[in-house]
């Protein structure tokens, strides 16, 4: 669908650019220089020449992204688990369903990728922010050279809005005495109301209302994906009573469902005893719902438990109740998460917005493993309770008096029917859900098994409101969009494939797929690249990625690895790195504790 577009608009990016750069020759400046009326003595001798402010597309749609954070494949209930996600699944069941969407398997790589059309590596954002090792794929933060969604939409009639999580600036970026040159509000949001880094608590975040950090509300009830929801319809409500039937982009990016997970003790009651059976027997129920609906091929098959994840069925009776508990927090987490967006929903609909309204919900990556066997209780990263410890206080979970992280085995569930979780270039790290909904938009609701990308969403966006990309922006020249548009697979489900190749690489763990074909690499921190495992899978017969056809199919796993240098150097993605410190657990806990495959 497109739109027609009002007779008066302000100069294009790159006009204004052209004009600015010949503006700078002059070396006087006087206030005639960009004024194209004519000045006499007096009024009558003169002519105005008036402003006008760029206008969005004549019946342009409100642009919603929505993203969770280490939201699995199987987590939603439209995605075959048994946690109540309502509104999520009416948004999947009135729009389009994918099962075939690619994430960068972690958060700040993806995000980056979503807002710029863009693969993470040849935008800087090789892996977090903040971890320059001196190369322009690692500099942590997106070059100048790949403006964003909202610094595009915003030149073009829309206003702009971010609540939630930000992750695209280091930590060393965070204070108030801080450069805020990568903060939102430089990046071409007008509002923005949440956090910068990684993680926050969620009763008591590290709020930052536009640009400056505040005390967050010391109310015993606050939580903060309900604050973000309140402050989108707010910032929704004022567009409308100011801007009426102008357009706005709202990026709601909630903490949930990422530890740590924290939630109203009533959420967690909801699924008291919902997963005693344990995560092995979750993995397969979810697996069975997911056949059942028709989600995945009919075929399919459940790969075994990840290695190093214990059996359910060898845990002791303290363990199994301990991490039980984890999990009912993690559903009545996700639960309220879905609970809010409702109420966004809610809202849009009350006000005749939601038909017109172009919502896309994606997750960053998969299940996050980062806590090990055991989990964390007292904080997602650096736990110390023992396993009877946290017994001992298990009533606490998911208050403020906790930041637990659930056990890694969870996130092979949340992961169903995939390998491995978050951080992984395997399934269970990349593939994840993404729902489209647009009533006005959508004719032929329903599933969508193209191979898609997360950086083919901004892309479909231009597409739609028939806004070109600039080649131009704000002085630096730009970095063409790599996605590509979706909008033919929105209209047909038979629609090909938007794209037949696309590579990962994060922390040296790395992958290739095209045609159908996949090609995956294990790397072990401390040893040669040349050294590293892989492994091959027919994507196009093989949905889980359960069968290794390396060994009866060389010549293409040949052809794979080095059609992946081939897309490395295309995207700036090399030297190859390794990965620093901390960050090389969630891999080597795994490969030293079974052998590199």
């Amino acid at each position: 669908m497109k739109f027609e577009r009002p007779p008066l608009l302000a100069l294009s990016v790159a006009a204004a650019f052209s004009l600015f750069a010949s503006h700078l020759v002059a070396q006087v400046h006087t206030a005639e220089d960009w004024f194209e009326g004519s000045i006499g003595r007096f009024a009558a001798d003169s002519t105005p020449d008036m402003l006008v402010s760029a206008r969005a597309p004549k019946g342009a749609p409100n642009v919603i992204y929505v993203v969770l954070d280490d939201c699995g494949f199987a987590d939603l209930g439209c995605y075959g688990s048994a946690v109540s996600t309502p509104h999520i699944d009416s948004l999947a069941v009135q729009g389009l369903q994918f099962n075939n969407f690619h994430s960068k398997s972690v958060c700040s790589p993806t995000r980056a990728s979503l807002l710029t059309g863009r693969n993470n590596h040849i935008i800087g954002m090789k892996e977090l922010p903040g971890s320059d090792q001196g190369y322009p794929h690692t500099r942590g933060q997106v070059t100048s050279a790949a403006a964003n969604i909202a610094q595009i939409l915003g030149r073009n009639g829309y206003r702009t809005m971010l609540a939630g999580k930000w992750h695209l600036v280091g930590k060393a970026e965070l204070h108030d005495a801080a450069d805020r040159a990568h903060w939102p509000l430089q990046k071409g949001f007008d509002r923005f109301h949440g956090f910068l880094s990684g993680w926050t608590d969620q009763y008591r975040p590290d709020l930052v209302i536009d640009n400056r950090n505040v005390v967050p509300p010391a109310d015993s009830d606050y939580h903060f994906s309900e604050d973000i929801v309140d402050q989108s319809i707010d910032m929704i409500g004022a567009n409308l009573v100011n801007r009426p039937g102008e357009p706005f982009f709202l990026y709601l990016a909630f903490g949930a469902i990422h530890s740590p997970i924290q939630v109203p003790k009533r959420y967690i009651e909801n699924y008291a005893g919902a997963f005693d059976h344990g995560w092995d027997v979750e993995r397969e129920l979810r697996f069975e719902r997911q056949l059942e609906s028709g989600l995945i091929p009919h075929h399919s098959k459940l790969p075994p438990r990840n290695p190093g994840d214990p059996a359910w069925a060898d845990l002791s009776e303290v363990e199994q109740a301990v991490f039980a508990r984890f999990m009912e927090a993690y559903a009545g987490f996700l639960e309220h998460t879905d609970e809010q967006i409702g109420r966004l929903v809610t809202y849009l609909k009350q006000h005749d917005l939601y038909e017109n309204a172009l919502i896309v919900l994606i997750s960053d990556n998969g299940g996050a493993p980062e806590a090990g066997i055991e989990g964390n209780f007292e904080h997602p990263y650096s736990g110390t309770l023992t396993v009877e410890q946290m017994y001992e206080r298990l009533d606490e979970l998911g208050s403020p008096s906790t930041q637990p992280q659930y056990q890694r085995p969870w996130a092979g569930a949340s992961g169903a029917p995939f390998q491995y979780y978050k951080l992984w270039p395997f399934n269970g790290g990349v593939r994840t859900p993404m729902i489209v909904s647009w009533p006005d938009g959508i004719e032929k609701p329903g599933l969508r098994e193209q191979f898609v990308d997360v950086i083919d969403i901004t892309p479909t966006v231009f597409d739609i409101l028939d806004i070109p990309a600039p080649d131009v922006f704000d002085g630096a020249a730009q970095i063409p969009l790599q996605g590509a548009s979706l909008l033919e697979v929105f209209e047909n489900s038979d629609a090909p494939d938007p794209r037949e190749t696309q590579f990962w690489e994060l922390w040296g763990a790395r992958s290739i797929y095209h045609k159908g074909w996949k090609a995956v690499a294990f790397h072990k921190h401390g040893t040669p690249f040349e050294d590293d495992h892989w492994e091959l899978y027919d994507q196009s017969a093989d949905f889980t990625e359960y069968s290794n056809l390396a060994d009866t199919h060389p010549e293409k796993l040949q052809e794979l690895k080095a059609l992946w240098w081939e897309e490395a150097a295309k995207n700036n993605a090399l030297p190859m790195l390794e990965a620093r410190g901390v960050r090389i657990n969630s891999f080597n806990q795994i490969l030293i504790e079974n052998g590199l495959k």
